[in-house]
């Protein structure tokens, strides 16, 4: 007889292998849904990005074990060539679906617009993105959800955004933004709105980036986490953000390593040291930092991953943390199609460490 703990485990790996299951079959018909023009000059075309995850968190204080069977990230997507220089990009998110908060309710649901991306294109070397927008702080930051390495971004590469008044690092704004040199220089320049007072005459939020390439650049809105195994990016970039009082600095690297005809290298390392000034006052001043690697067996599709971050603080006490997370990667079809398997550990100021084993299945159309 299974125990009622085991029955639980059982069902959530089978629900699990079911929704894994019925995305294989419905990657069938994985083009995206295009209208296109008669010229061919204008196009619209429709996505959806769906992340099941099955998770198991366990407290050494009160000694359980939660766990979640629930919808990490379900968005729609749709975007727009209106002319050979003017396109958009928006989507919908509606994250942690059904997972289980401390009230013991389940998160219903708030539907909400998570990216609105104008850009022109006035050539390769200048252009303007407007709406709400991905705040480049760092190279994790800037990434594309459904490009990830690892399970998930670092714990602590948006500790700005509530403070910022963002959402999950999105603001409302205008970026300009550039590939020098044979696209081995970008640049991002940025005014945002901000933190607003109850008179709205706070000063705007600025953003600079500079992003080096030695050799292939990674011209797209967002970055990547890794092209496993197709292309050959270093990026070593910088990033000032600031609003009255708070500022915040980064260095931060990624490197993408084709190797042995197919396989593939990953490596990504962020530093942001953040101070939030008087008008950020949650916002201690601390550093946040993050490393990731991984490796891509492109016979067999298969990669191991690893992911430590930490945030620490300059000057309070007892506030330190740290999370570690390992695992195996599955991309039967890339980022269309993924599965990974991870398990870490969380240490929180002088808390014993909390371990986490987590399991989420990818399917991505766009």
């Amino acid at each position: 007889m299974l125990s009622s703990h085991s029955k639980a485990t059982f069902q959530t790996l089978f629900s699990l292998l079911i929704f894994a299951a019925l995305s294989c079959i419905a990657h069938a018909a994985d083009h995206p849904w295009q209208i296109a023009s008669q010229d061919g000059k204008s196009s619209i075309a429709f996505g959806f990005l769906a992340q099941g995850q099955a998770e198991w968190f366990t407290n050494p204080l009160s000694k359980t074990t939660s766990q979640n069977l629930f919808l990490r990230r379900i968005r729609l997507i749709a975007g727009a060539q209106i002319n050979d220089k003017l396109s958009f990009f928006i989507e919908s998110d509606s994250p942690n679906l059904g997972k289980g908060q401390a009230d013991g309710t389940k998160v219903a649901g708030n539907v909400y617009l998570q990216d609105v991306i104008f850009t022109y294109k006035f050539r390769t070397e200048f252009q303007l993105d407007a709406g709400m927008l991905l705040v480049p702080i760092s190279h994790n930051t800037g990434q594309g959800a459904t490009t990830l390495l690892p399970v998930d971004y670092s714990p602590y590469s948006f500790v700005a955004s509530d403070p910022a008044d963002s959402r999950v690092g999105r603001d409302y704004g205008l970026q300009a933004r550039g590939y020098l040199f044979n696209k081995h220089i970008e640049y991002r320049v940025g005014a945002y709105q901000g933190r607003r007072n109850p008179n709205a005459n706070d000063s705007f939020r600025y953003t600079g980036r500079l992003v080096w390439y030695p050799f292939e650049s990674d011209t797209n809105f967002f970055y990547t986490g890794t092209t496993l195994g197709t292309k050959k990016i270093l990026a070593l970039g910088t990033t000032y953000d600031n609003q009255g009082s708070y500022h915040a600095q980064t260095v931060d690297l990624f490197y993408d390593q084709p190797l042995f005809k197919g396989d593939g290298l990953t490596v990504q390392a962020d530093l942001t040291h953040y101070n939030g000034g008087t008008i950020f006052l949650q916002l201690q001043p601390q550093n946040a930092w993050m490393s990731e690697a991984g490796y891509y067996f492109h016979h067999v599709k298969v990669g191991p991953f690893m992911q430590l971050s930490g945030e620490h603080f300059t000057q309070v006490t007892g506030k330190n943390q740290s999370k570690y997370l390992g695992g195996l990667a599955w991309w039967p079809e890339g980022h269309k199609l993924n599965i990974k398997l991870g398990v870490g550990q969380t240490k929180a100021g002088a808390d014993p460490r909390r371990i986490q084993a987590v399991i989420q299945t990818q399917f991505y159309i766009y």
